[in-house]
């Protein structure tokens, strides 16, 4: 809201004193700045190709032959005050107190003189062009934008400020604004079991009809003595049968000899 009344007030201000007053001139202060003391007329303040912009208020209009003669209010209070001409008749646009802004080129004649644009021909007379209401520059237009930018912000803040609508906004990790949290939804309460028997607990009719795990057999490690058979040597494999019906192959050990007993131990 502080940001909108500041910019409100800065409208305000360039509309009535900055624009008007430091971006602009009136009339009298434009012809106080002529200097004719050479014979040849000069404007101090302005160099040819320069641009003049002349805020102030008509106090008189004239038609003479399809010509407007305009007096404003800071110099045309005189009857021989000298009024600005205008090529076109302005009567039906503008009237007496009207806000006015007079721009123009400031050019030299064919004697030398500096001249508003237009007062070099002849007949002399601004172009129609050159003459508009308040409200018509770039700059004017700047300051009424800060007047509705401001007005809008001030606006908006007092409305979120009645509708009690100032709270703290959540962003999530893109900067979006987040879901308001779920709530859990809650059970709703049971109300009391009425006093009675304990209900009976359950039981299996048989346990034996509860198949139970069978655990896996565990092999036994199976024992056996072979004597080692005529024209066996060390080394050479013999298939034997275990007591199990197992049929392996054993090698015959180093240093045994015929008729020589070794004994081997087989896992099932």
């Amino acid at each position: 809201m502080t940001v909108g009344a500041v910019l409100v007030l800065v409208g305000i201000l360039g509309l009535t004193i900055i624009f008007p007053k430091f971006m602009a001139i009136d009339g009298q202060t434009f012809v106080d700045q002529i200097d004719s003391s050479t014979g040849i007329d000069k404007f101090e303040d302005y160099e040819v190709g320069g641009n003049v912009m002349i805020v102030d208020k008509i106090a008189r209009m004239e038609d003479d032959n399809g010509n407007t003669k305009i007096w404003l209010e800071s110099i045309g209070k005189a009857e021989n005050d000298i009024p600005f001409i205008f090529k076109s008749n302005l009567m039906s646009d503008f009237g007496i107190g009207s806000s006015v802004i007079i721009s123009f080129e400031v050019v030299k004649d064919s004697d030398g003189h500096e001249t508003p644009d237009g007062y070099q021909n002849s007949p002399p007379g601004l172009s129609p062009d050159s003459i508009n209401g308040r409200l018509s520059t770039s700059n004017e237009y700047i300051f009424v934008s800060f007047m509705i930018v401001g007005i809008g912000l001030v606006v908006y803040d007092f409305y979120n400020m009645i509708k009690g609508k100032q709270q703290p906004s959540v962003e999530d990790d893109w900067g979006m604004p987040a879901a308001p949290p779920v709530m859990a939804p809650v059970a709703p309460p049971v109300a009391p079991a009425a006093p009675g028997p304990a209900p009976l607990a359950e039981y299996p009719q048989s346990m034996a009809a509860i198949p139970q795990p069978v655990a896996p057999p565990i092999s036994q490690p199976s024992t056996m003595t072979i004597t080692v058979p005529p024209g066996v040597v060390p080394g050479q494999v013999l298939t034997v049968t275990m007591p199990s019906g197992q049929v392996v192959n054993v090698q015959v050990p180093s240093g045994s000899s015929p008729g020589s007993q070794f004994t081997i131990t087989v896992q099932q």
